[in-house]
């Protein structure tokens, strides 16, 4: 396999950790929310945010980010900057549609649209 198909498939593996990483930071920030909105003192605050943060996707959250990590760095010892960086943009538009698919967010024609019109750019990009 050459490298520059290596480059292309950990672009793809650090897409698809991205897309599960912001998921999970989605639903942490709405627990930190939530452990902010119920203390009421400087010492509630704390304990409350460090049960959020020691918990099981807390822990996740810290794992997936040195994995996205050292998978980007693989990714830039295989393919030129000019060409990674513009294949990385295409998690924008897995974690736009993870986040209509698995949270139910809002996935309006205008939405859908722009990403599609994103995605011309990153293969014009990618083709150039």
């Amino acid at each position: 396999m050459s490298s520059r198909t290596e480059g292309f498939l950990f672009v793809a593996l650090v897409i698809g950790v991205s897309l599960v990483f912001q998921v999970l930071m989605k639903q942490f920030g709405t627990s930190l929310a939530v452990a902010f909105s119920r203390s009421d003192s400087w010492a509630s605050t704390v304990l409350a945010l460090t049960e959020v943060v020691a918990t099981w996707r807390g822990c996740l959250i810290v794992l997936l980010a040195g994995a996205q990590f050292v998978i980007w760095l693989m990714v830039l010892a295989r393919l030129d900057l000019s060409l990674a960086v513009p294949l990385l943009s295409l998690g924008l538009i897995a974690v736009a549609l993870g986040g209509g698919l698995w949270l139910g967010e809002n996935l309006s024609w205008v939405r859908v649209a722009g990403l599609v019109v994103t995605a011309i750019g990153i293969g014009m990009v990618s083709y150039s």
